[in-house]
């Protein structure tokens, strides 16, 4: 057996991007050029949406969608608590509030049912994080959004070219925000995007990127452009959009490699009929994953550092994942409360290694050593 470390996450890199990134130095051109636009086109054809943005981040997507809506003082805004801090900060930042509900415990999504009791004359929009790339119930959440008439918007940061019905996660709210940061499946770097999937806030969000100036609507080119409201520089540069779309032309690939991963770990894991863990549930028919994350849910705290501390010791990484905004510091000076499903999933939840350049005698060792710890307990 191989005494090889294995790492958590590699980012994958791709021949195209270090041939992109070249060319970028050769063109001279660092900031709105041909690889910006590329990855835009890409993934405008890529997830059938209407207009995509590239950004500087997942956060910055999100921080535009609340310009875009108009949020406010005193508006609130429904999101979960085990998410990135972005989703809460984006809100913050507009002097709103955020309002944390539980989760489910089979797809640690937004419980649907748990945010319609939420909902109030001040909720202005609803966001929800597709954990791990699996989607949350989206058909329940347009429902909510017609009967309440508010927005409807998909933190996709796990979740790029996962599905519901056949729609890509990202396209199906009023907007979807995606990362493309080191750590997810596709890396620019520091890199997002954001699909505008109502037109009518098509121009004002070329307004927002361009630091809130009309210059990219002005068509007349002996007129000068001018500033026309808030906006701030979100737009990915040259050189993150050329590592990007190195690796969007080879999206299949990527995706196939974790999904083989996933699956491998999922019909193992699934076999073990232990009280001490589970996992989460493979996607019905009507939800396709992104595959971002394969985590094993451990019924206490202790048992999840055991199992952390175990597989480190055997050189492999695994990590637990977000710790609740709800049980922090800054968050409880928003609103001290209980989310019991997501507090357990907190201390239970452990993320094994998964992406491309696993090799098939590294993911065996995983599963070897993971299952003989479960099999100790």
């Amino acid at each position: 057996m191989s005494k090889k470390h294995i790492k958590f996450n590699i980012p994958y890199n791709s021949k195209f991007s270090k041939k992109n990134i070249l060319k970028v130095f050769k063109n001279n051109k660092f900031a709105d050029g041909e690889f910006q636009n590329k990855c835009k086109l890409f993934i405008e054809q890529k997830i059938n949406s209407k207009c995509v943005e590239l950004t500087h981040s997942c956060s910055s997507a999100l921080e535009i969608a609340m310009l875009l809506i108009d949020l406010k003082k005193n508006d609130e805004v429904i999101m979960p608590s085990y998410t990135f801090t972005s989703t809460a900060n984006a809100v913050l930042l507009r002097g709103a509030k955020p309002v944390f509900v539980d989760v489910r415990s089979d797809d640690v999504n937004l419980d649907p049912k748990l945010v319609e009791k939420k909902i109030n004359k001040k909720t202005k929009a609803i966001i929800v994080v597709h954990y791990a790339g699996f989607s949350c119930d989206m058909n329940y959440f347009l429902k909510l959004k017609k009967k309440y008439n508010i927005y409807l918007i998909e933190d996709a940061a796990h979740a790029f070219l996962g599905k519901y019905n056949d729609k890509y996660l990202g396209t199906i709210g009023d907007f979807g925000a995606f990362s493309f940061h080191e750590t997810k499946n596709f890396v620019g770097g520091q890199c997002g995007a954001l699909s505008i999937n109502n037109l009518k806030f098509h121009k004002k969000a070329k307004i927002i990127l361009d630091k809130g100036t009309d210059r990219s609507l002005v068509k007349n080119k002996k007129k000068y452009y001018s500033w026309k409201g808030i906006g701030s520089e979100y737009r990915a540069t040259e050189l993150s959009s050329a590592l990007l779309f190195g690796q969007l032309i080879k999206c299949n690939y990527i995706q196939k490699a974790r999904e083989k991963i996933w699956n491998k770990y999922f019909n193992k894991f699934y076999k073990i009929n232990d009280k001490n863990f589970y996992i989460l549930n493979k996607s019905n028919k009507f939800k396709i994953s992104a595959h971002h994350v394969f985590a094993l849910i451990f019924k206490s705290l202790s048992l999840r550092n055991r199992f952390i501390l175990y597989m480190k010791k055997k050189g492999i990484d695994c990590f637990f994942h977000y710790y609740p905004l709800h049980m922090s510091n800054f968050g409880k000076k928003i609103k001290k409360i209980k989310l019991p499903v997501t507090e357990k999933i907190y201390y239970g939840l452990v993320r094994l290694p998964l992406h491309p350049s696993l090799n098939v005698s590294e993911v065996n060792k995983v599963i070897k050593i993971a299952e003989k710890f479960i099999r100790s307990i």
